[in-house]
């Protein structure tokens, strides 16, 4: 039975199918208002139609399917995916950036170069497990300049989940899909050898003194650094990049009447927080790059006076203290100055080379795998996967049988500089 009120007309269901026009537009369409039950809120839609009897048939037919999604246990409001992307989008924007510190600028582009176009219809809440398997194929058949790897196809879903969880958030889902995100190949980036390395390093001052009269002197200077310390302390670069000055300390340690100062510093990486060891002579590049952060920062000051930089300022910084996020065309342009090759076996080094540069390097001088498994934030089953070829019988012997060891700093905890 239909009635009516105030201008809302009940079609029934016990109330739960209401249809009613927005006086105040020029030329209104029918609205539906629908509750189900066993859902809380309505579904509020448009009919986009005029006529009475086809907007009743509408909703009428609407809330039927409502009916049988609730009791399927789906939600009853639902959006596109592009919907729920826009509406994420907005929503990171406003509050700024990722739980690492870093922008979702990337994972924008990503989503906007191809997971849009696939998914935007869709309706989020019926996004299946085969509907990503088809995003796959698809993929490999949607490129810009080749197909993408597996490992490309794994960064493009640990972009799209955010959205997900948002959804899931909302209550426009009621679960996440799974992806069957086709498995990356094992394997490492190239490292390098300790002549190429000695080769690098030696190149390195000279390498930054030619970039005076290019104007990218201080980029240079901060590059150099930043692979410094990487290649000593086995850090990941998004570690590096997010790393302040108040996440360093130093311990002073007595033994047998000698003292051993040694730099620690405080990640907080994708395996979760951990403290690290600065190699020996690491902490030359902390030093002189505080030497210039102070220079640039006492630059106008009267008087001589010595501005420091504060101690959330990222270490890595621009003059104007934002981090510097970017590292890459730097790092070919040390190798290529250098003469070290940039590809080895068709593989080509990348930054995180360094990593395991540090990690090769420590475990063939047969330092403790857990406490190296401890520093990098990783574990030792990823050690010998992919560093087997350099394990000792020694360190071998480490990884099969014994237990982890702690790391234990003694003495005083003191700001180094």
């Amino acid at each position: 039975m239909t009635t009516e009120s105030e201008g809302y007309i009940d079609l029934g269901r016990e109330g739960r199918v209401v249809l009613y026009k927005r006086q105040h537009l020029k030329n209104p369409k029918w609205q539906a208002r629908i509750s189900v039950p066993n859902a809380t809120g309505y579904k509020v839609i448009s009919t986009k139609l005029s006529d009475f009897e086809e907007a009743k048939r509408f909703a009428l037919n609407l809330y039927d399917d409502l009916y049988m999604q609730v009791k399927a246990g789906g939600p009853l409001n639902t959006k596109s995916f592009k919907q729920v992307y826009e509406e994420w989008k907005a929503y990171v924007k406003v509050h700024g950036r990722t739980r690492r510190d870093g922008t979702w600028d990337t994972t924008i582009e990503r989503i906007d170069s191809y997971a849009l176009e696939f998914f935007g219809t869709k309706r989020i809440d019926q996004i299946k497990e085969a509907d990503f398997t088809e995003y796959w194929a698809w993929r490999r058949q949607n490129y810009a300049k080749k197909v993408p790897s597996n490992s490309t196809l794994k960064r493009e879903r640990t972009s799209i989940m955010p959205v997900f969880k948002f959804a899931l958030s909302k209550g426009y889902i009621t679960k996440i899909p799974e992806t069957n995100t086709p498995k990356a190949k094992d394997g490492r980036r190239p490292t390098f050898t300790q002549e190429e390395w000695e080769a690098i390093r030696e190149a390195m001052p000279d390498w930054v003194k030619e970039a005076v009269e290019l104007a990218t002197w201080r980029d240079r200077f901060m590059a150099m650094h930043c692979f410094m310390i990487l290649a000593n302390t086995g850090l990941r670069i998004g570690e590096l990049r997010r790393f302040r000055w108040r996440d360093i300390s130093s311990v002073t340690e007595r033994v047998k009447g000698k003292v051993h100062k040694y730099y620690v510093g405080h990640a907080d990486g994708k395996t979760g927080a951990r403290q690290f060891v600065f190699q020996p002579g690491a902490e030359v590049s902390l030093k002189l790059v505080y030497e210039q952060r102070c220079k640039e920062l006492s630059r106008d000051k009267p008087d001589g006076e010595i501005v420091k930089p504060g101690p959330d300022e990222t270490i890595l910084c621009h003059p104007d203290g934002e981090p510097i996020r970017e590292f890459k065309h730097s790092f070919k342009s040390l190798l290529d100055f250098a003469e070290v090759p940039v590809k080895v076996d068709g593989k080509s080094r990348t930054i995180y080379s360094l990593r395991h540069f540090y990690a090769t390097r420590r475990l063939s001088k047969e330092a403790s795998a857990h406490l190296i498994a401890k520093q990098m934030g990783t574990s030792i089953e990823m050690l010998e996967k992919h560093y087997s070829h350099v394990i000792s019988s020694k360190v071998a012997a480490q990884i099969t049988g014994q237990k982890p060891s702690p790391i234990v700093m003694k003495g005083k905890v003191e700001f180094p500089f």
